[in-house]
């Protein structure tokens, strides 16, 4: 014999209402948290001075599993900055059509 699923109101799912009875709650995803993650990622390669302080706001975030992305994007805008520094001193960006003779 299988159990029963509970009432479905206004045509929803059933885990959407359904509340456990051992008195667990579900874990919460907090979206806001895992935008800034992936933001600060983004912006750790592409601007890294604003991934710089991204990464410093996610690892002193309350929550502790976040803390290890703010440190790896801490360190990845660090890179990113070498490399950043790297291609604008090496002249790789530099105009070489603008040559008049």
């Amino acid at each position: 014999m299988s159990a029963t699923t509970p009432p479905t109101p206004d045509g929803e799912d059933w885990t959407v209402g359904y509340a456990s009875s051992n008195g667990a709650r579900a874990p919460v995803r907090s979206d806001s948290a895992h935008r800034l993650i992936v933001l600060g990622y983004i912006t750790a390669v592409a601007m890294p001075l604003i991934g710089l302080v991204l990464g410093i706001v996610v690892a002193t975030r309350p929550g502790k599993a976040n803390s290890k992305h703010g440190a790896w994007i801490i360190v990845l805008s660090i890179i990113g900055s070498v490399v950043w520094f790297l291609v604008f001193t090496s002249g790789a960006l530099t105009d070489s059509t603008n040559d008049l003779s």
